[in-house]
């Protein structure tokens, strides 16, 4: 096949995450041409290179193209930057498969039979936008919206990472195909003696991912303090609010357990997650984390690690007693306690837990599930 995608997320400048899975397995027997967004403001903060330096073979193979190489806004450049949508709209592609894009997806539907991938809620994720004023956070959902619904009726099919997002946007049942996150298994599994080779010592609580405007750890840090000084938290990746979550533990008086590592090499992060002794995925209950299933549940239990996570709809209606539940430090301190306390427990979880992304969510099997769909929209 002749696949165009089209992506909000650059794939050059983003860390790995569900489009950079698909185009990896898709560019080994198609011919893959993305168009996306150029995210020129993360390529300042973070050294790509060094997180992704082995990892990137499959993107030579790829065709990646940017709306613009302006350094403005993303909601500018799918408004106004069209030079290259008009050029490949006029290419032969055999089908285009839209990953969230709700402005320059919606456009190339009407030349091209679209599969439209709705991976998150797009609309709440423009809603809570630190890159939107907030007077204008308003109209940027209610155009989220427009658009989102356009970009689903405009579709061939529309595959979705959760029941929830299928629900919440009524995506009809003839359209939808439920395609999850997920892990690869062969990366990610338990490294042992990884607190030895990383210079870490105590019961570690760990957080892997970005520290955008969905993340809250205060309430974790909270629980922290009144747990003894031998567990503490790890925190690895940088992007959004780093700085900030460092000055809140400090605040806290918890600078000396809290490890920030900041961004690691993309192959090193199942040692750190190896080194943790407890996974958290501490979301804040908003529209963006009610609609979620985190791909880092998937690392954490790939390797088996147990997880404490905030009470999200998705992952308590698939995974409900293999994970724990805790939505303030209260909950947080129990959780967190019990595990400390339970080794048996912790082994349990973790086993069930690499058991279960065993079944059915290595990308290799998701990925080829989604290569179906677009054979099928051909």
């Amino acid at each position: 096949m002749k696949i165009l995608m089209t992506s909000i997320v650059d794939l050059r400048k983003s860390q790995h995450n569900r489009p950079h899975q698909f185009v990896k397995h898709l560019s080994k027997n198609h011919e893959v041409t993305v168009l996306s967004i150029n995210d020129w403001w993360k390529g300042s903060q973070t050294d790509m290179n060094s997180y992704s330096s082995d990892l990137n073979d499959f993107l030579q193979n790829v065709d990646i193209r940017y709306l613009t190489d302006t350094k403005v806004s993303p909601v500018l450049q799918e408004l106004f930057f069209t030079r290259e949508i008009k050029k490949l709209s006029k290419e032969d592609f055999d089908v285009h498969f839209n990953y969230n894009s709700l402005i320059t997806g919606s456009r190339f539907s009407k030349d091209f039979k679209t599969v439209f991938d709705l991976a998150d809620d797009l609309p709440e994720m423009i809603a809570h936008s630190p890159q939107i004023p907030g007077f204008l956070k308003g109209i940027g959902k209610w155009m989220g919206e427009r658009y989102l619904k356009r970009d689903i009726e405009q579709a061939e099919l529309v595959t979705l990472t959760t029941e929830t997002l299928k629900e919440t946007y009524n995506v009809p049942d003839e359209k939808s195909v439920i395609i999850p996150n997920g892990v690869n298994t062969e990366n990610f599994k338990n490294v042992v003696n990884a607190k030895e080779e990383l210079g870490i010592e105590g019961f570690i609580v760990g957080y892997v991912g970005v520290l955008r405007e969905w993340v809250d750890l205060e309430p974790v840090l909270r629980a922290l303090k009144e747990l003894p000084e031998d567990i503490k938290l790890l925190v690895v990746g940088s992007e959004g609010e780093f700085q900030e979550n460092r000055e809140l533990a400090a605040r806290s008086g918890l600078g000396d357990r809290v490890i920030f590592t900041g961004m690691v090499p993309y192959s090193r992060v199942p040692l750190y997650i190896s080194a943790m002794d407890v996974g958290l995925i501490p979301f804040k209950t908003n529209g963006i984390a009610n609609n979620a299933l985190p791909i880092k549940l998937f690392e954490y239990m790939a390797c088996e690690k147990p997880v404490i996570s905030t009470e999200l709809t998705p992952v308590t209606s698939k995974f409900n007693n293999n994970v724990l539940y805790a939505s303030n430090s209260e909950e947080y301190l129990q959780c967190i306690e019990l595990l400390h306390n339970d080794e048996e427990l912790r082994r349990r979880m973790g086993k069930k837990g690499r058991k279960i992304v065993l079944s059915g969510y290595d990308w290799e099997f998701i990925s080829k599930k989604l290569e179906d769909v677009l054979k099928e929209v051909c």
